[in-house]
């Protein structure tokens, strides 16, 4: 069994580090504490920790002379420090990355997040060492093997700054370098536990364009995205350092002020932001014009959740559009009514089930070199019987946080189960039917006793179901999820990770998963052929994968030139638009039971 990493945690009292220990309690971890002195970093070499975690958080100056004292101490070389700070101590904090502090937590700490952060730092640090140790050795072959060796150091490269992009992708958008949706909930969760505990009161703005889809419909989207970078960098002119600011997606920005004054302060800034944003914005094809709509929710009169802050905020935006866009408006109990329109739909989701409203299309997976039907995954719809066809986009979230999803996942497994023991017995057969589980169906208790007990009574061999799970449901909790893929392997059924390369798993954990196929993510194959990035990752995927032993898929192949450069690539085995796109069972049946056309 490989050693525990060690974590040395340094604060100025043995309280305040224990507090920081107890937030970096996870399996996998051992966290001794010191308080600092002269001789600390002296003591700190002799412990021989994999990481470092320097806390600067009881004033002003001295951060980065201890952080340079750390990275002094020749023992700890090559050791990833990372340093705690507050929003108000940045100057010091970047003095510290400037001086070689490896990466950075606001305090207060989120626990999740820093446990993943310090994994991740002493994963990059172990693989930091690998791939100077591999270096060494190609460097020790370059005569014997040349260009080659090159071309696999440029490679091993590649993934590792794969992996880097992943990390940061994790907590920012790209298009903007603003904060996420995700890292933007939790800083607000965060925020308002001090919001309570010290009595502040809090402004959210929610943000978006008026008409951003002309932009893109006449002048391109990758104007459009030019815009979009031009108002995000604006966007965070008009705040302080203390306030944070997101790209919730599209033209959806947020913003969250911490300590205002009341609707005054919250004003002026609406006020700011709007003159701001309305001013030209340059772009490729000359200057742009465009107006923001704000809804204003005060903590804690309008919202005492993050979900509760920021759906108040939506329904103010919502009447600032209906009343005539470019303006700002605050929340008020009488908008409630509007937002009634959500409550609706969930009514309507959970009747859907009992209705049988729900149906199931499939969409063939292909070999391409054989030309030939390998299997096909079973995809949910929702037909109204007055307002038609419903987006999974609508009420999948919906039914993952209200918990329906289970209900729902287990009708889909049953009714995909029997309808392709229906297509054996009619003579269509040979291939898997894959099926997409949700993260918090795979979490259930029975879930693995679900599964049986739906083969058991549809009667259909296990070896025809794959289970295809993303790849970041599977590592909320590795062991557990190590034990249900195991029981679910030891039944014959075939397990997926899907949607491979978006999220953020560790190659070393992903090797202990009992799958037996990978799914590359559309993100990756979309113009793949012009985009050197996503055709280096996929490159290193299917390394991967052929070193583990996996089937590999690629999904969304709707080009012939992106078929073509993924056969190159070695990957043969595709799904996507161009061979079929999702059908109704009868359909599907009719079209591949004769073998189907695949494009030239």
């Amino acid at each position: 069994m490989p050693p525990v990493p060690r974590v040395l945690i340094i604060d100025d009292t043995r309280d305040s580090a224990r507090e920081l220990a107890r937030a970096l309690r996870t399996p996998g971890l051992e966290t001794r504490i010191a308080t600092w002195s002269d001789e600390t970093a002296a003591e700190a070499a002799e412990l021989a920790p994999n990481l470092v975690l320097l806390c600067i958080t009881t004033g002003a100056g001295g951060g980065a002379a201890r952080c340079a004292r750390l990275r002094a101490e020749p023992a700890l070389d090559g050791v990833p420090l990372l340093v705690a700070a507050t929003l108000e101590q940045q100057d010091e904090l970047a003095r510290c990355l400037e001086l070689g502090a490896n990466d950075a937590l606001i305090v207060p700490v989120h626990d999740r997040i820093a446990s993943a952060r310090v994994l991740s730092l002493i994963e990059a640090s172990e693989a930091r060492a690998t791939q100077a140790e591999l270096i060494g050795m190609l460097e020790r072959g370059k005569q014997a093997f040349g260009r080659s060796v090159e071309a696999l150091q440029r490679s091993t490269e590649a993934i590792a700054d794969s992996e880097r992009r992943k990390r940061y992708l994790e907590t920012h958008d790209s298009l903007t370098g603003l904060a996420n949706q995700t890292y933007f909930r939790e800083f607000i969760r965060r925020t308002l536990g001090y919001a309570r505990r010290y009595g502040q009161r809090l402004a959210l703005l929610s943000i978006n364009l008026d008409h951003f889809e002309r932009v893109n419909e006449n002048l391109g989207h990758a104007v459009g995205d030019q815009l979009l970078a031009s108002v995000g960098r604006r966007v965070r002119a008009c705040v302080r350092g203390s306030d944070i600011v997101a790209r919730l997606g599209a033209d959806d920005f947020a913003v969250l002020l911490t300590s205002v004054s009341g609707r005054e302060g919250a004003t002026l800034v609406a006020r700011k932001l709007q003159e701001n944003i309305a001013r030209p914005h340059e772009s490729s094809s000359g200057e742009i014009y465009v107006t923001p709509s704000i809804g204003v929710a005060m903590f804690p009169e309008d919202g005492e959740t993050p979900e509760a802050l920021l759906r108040s905020a939506d329904v103010a935006l919502h009447r600032v559009k209906e009343g005539g866009r470019g303006q700002h408006q605050f929340y008020s109990p009488e908008m409630k009514a509007g937002s009634l329109e959500g409550m609706r739909l969930e009514v309507l989701l959970r009747e859907a089930l009992e209705r049988r409203e729900f149906v199931l299309y499939y969409q063939p997976q292909v070999d391409v070199e054989k030309r030939a039907l390998i299997g096909c995954e079973a995809l949910l719809r929702w037909i109204h019987p007055e307002h038609g066809m419903i987006s999974p986009a609508d009420f999948i979230p919906l039914a993952e946080e209200n918990g329906l999803i289970v209900s729902i996942g287990e009708w889909v497994m049953r009714e995909a189960c029997a309808q392709k023991l229906a297509w054996e017995a009619a003579g269509l057969g040979g291939f898997p039917i894959a099926v997409n589980v949700s993260r918090r169906q795979f979490r259930g208790a029975d879930f693995e006793r679900q599964v049986e007990a739906i083969l058991r009574e549809t009667g259909l061999a296990p070896d025809h179901l794959e289970i295809e799970i993303t790849e970041n449901a599977l590592m909320d909790d590795v062991q557990q999820t190590l034990a249900s893929l195991r029981s679910l392997r030891r039944m014959g059924i075939g397990l997926a990770i899907d949607d491979f390369g978006t999220g953020y798993s560790s190659l070393s954990v992903l090797g202990q998963f009992p799958a037996n196929r990978l799914k590359i993510d559309q993100a990756f194959v979309r113009d793949i052929a012009r985009e050197p990035r996503r055709a280096a990752i996929t490159r290193a995927v299917l390394a991967i994968a052929s070193e583990l032993g996996l089937d590999v898929v690629a999904e969304g192949v709707e080009t012939c030139e992106e078929r073509d450069f993924l056969v190159e690539l070695g990957c043969l085995r595709m799904q996507g638009y161009l061979f079929g796109r999702p059908v109704p069972a009868d359909e599907f049946a009719d079209v591949w039971a004769d073998g189907g056309e695949l494009p030239d």
